[in-house]
């Protein structure tokens, strides 16, 4: 006969062995997870589930879509499932922002599960350029004001912030797709200042497009980030799969320089999670490879360094959590997985 006090032991142990073990961020790490929670995520996944999926390190919530295009304010684009509340007090001091406090409050719940929650800007529509000249340094310098004080620490703002007074991002996110790239340099400079203050260590991450040739982010604006995601999709030339991925990450290593710091930003290989008809999702053994290779590339040359590797970067998070590729296993689990045995 076994014992009652065995009998309860054993329901502690198991009730302990079965609660989620959340994934602890390490900037400085290999092995990280970055995935997108955009507009349309919340209909595949809601932000609580994904957050509480232990593959993932780092949720990035989109979009800010412009910077000052709205009575001179940024205008944001949560979706509707996510966020669909307006400003009719604020509506002409600020009719591009939103009220998503309920949003914000699961935002903070995803940052007490140990999960790091990233704003991002720019988006395929967006209008997130500056212009050349002096003017344009003026817009960057005001844009970054704005996102500090909005979305950071900053409390210029504080009745205005979208996701409410008492929660502040981990980071954010460039992901710049639409004009030129004049001044982000600028801009980022800027808000590095800012970070320079935080109370905690705020991050700065960039989803440049795979081809050098035509880059949608500067060379001198990625010296201020800590995280590059490249995004190795929705482009024939370099996407995974597709015989120029290696010249791609290649060319990326050579380009990357210091920041002013000295320090160097991770690289992280960007893909798809799900089959969206374009270039560059692909089978899970192929991402494992091409992590491989990006850790420990063959073409081991002056522009290799041990610390550029960062990890792994998905579009989008909650369909790559319903996409079962394996044996029960997502997408996000499996390419955590190769993150962990590369």
């Amino acid at each position: 006969m076994i014992s009652p006090y065995f009998l309860s032991t054993a329901v502690v142990v198991l009730r302990y062995l079965a609660a989620p073990v959340w994934a602890e961020f390490n900037p400085n790490g290999t092995q990280n997870l970055f995935v997108y929670f955009s507009q349309s995520s919340g209909i595949n996944a809601s932000l609580n589930e994904l957050c509480s999926n232990v593959a993932v390190d780092v949720v990035i919530i989109g979009f800010v879509r412009s910077f000052t295009d709205t009575a001179g304010y940024p205008t944001v684009d949560f979706g509707p499932s996510n966020c669909n509340g307006t400003r009719p007090a604020d509506s002409e001091l600020a009719p591009g922002l939103a009220v998503c406090k309920e949003f914000g409050q699961k935002i903070k719940k995803c940052q007490e599960m140990g999960k790091k929650v990233f704003i991002s800007i720019g988006g395929s529509t967006s209008n997130t350029a500056f212009g050349p000249g002096s003017e344009g340094r003026t817009k960057a310098k005001k844009a970054a004001k704005l996102m500090w004080d909005l979305f950071g620490e900053g409390t210029g703002t504080r009745t205005l912030r979208p996701f409410g007074r008492d929660v502040t991002v981990d980071g954010f996110d460039i992901d710049h797709e639409q004009g030129a790239s004049d001044n982000f340099d600028v801009f980022l400079s800027s808000l590095r200042n800012y970070l320079g203050s935080a109370s905690k260590p705020i991050y700065i991450s960039a989803a440049p497009i795979c081809t050098t040739t035509n880059p949608t982010i500067s060379r001198a604006s990625l010296a201020f980030v800590d995280f590059i995601f490249i995004r190795f999709y929705n482009s024939a030339a370099c996407s995974l799969g597709r015989p120029g991925f290696l010249q791609s990450l290649k060319e990326w290593y050579q380009g990357i320089v210091p920041s002013p710091d000295s320090s160097f930003p991770k690289v992280l290989i960007g893909g798809l999670s799900f089959d969206n008809g374009n270039t560059g999702y692909v089978a899970p053994e192929i991402f494992r490879d091409a992590i491989r290779i990006a850790k420990r590339p063959d073409f081991m040359c002056w522009c290799w360094n041990e610390d550029k590797f960062g990890g792994a970067m998905l579009w989008d998070g909650p369909r790559g959590l319903t996409n079962e590729v394996a044996n029960g296993t997502n997408y996000l689990s499996s390419v955590k997985n190769a993150l962990l045995e590369a």
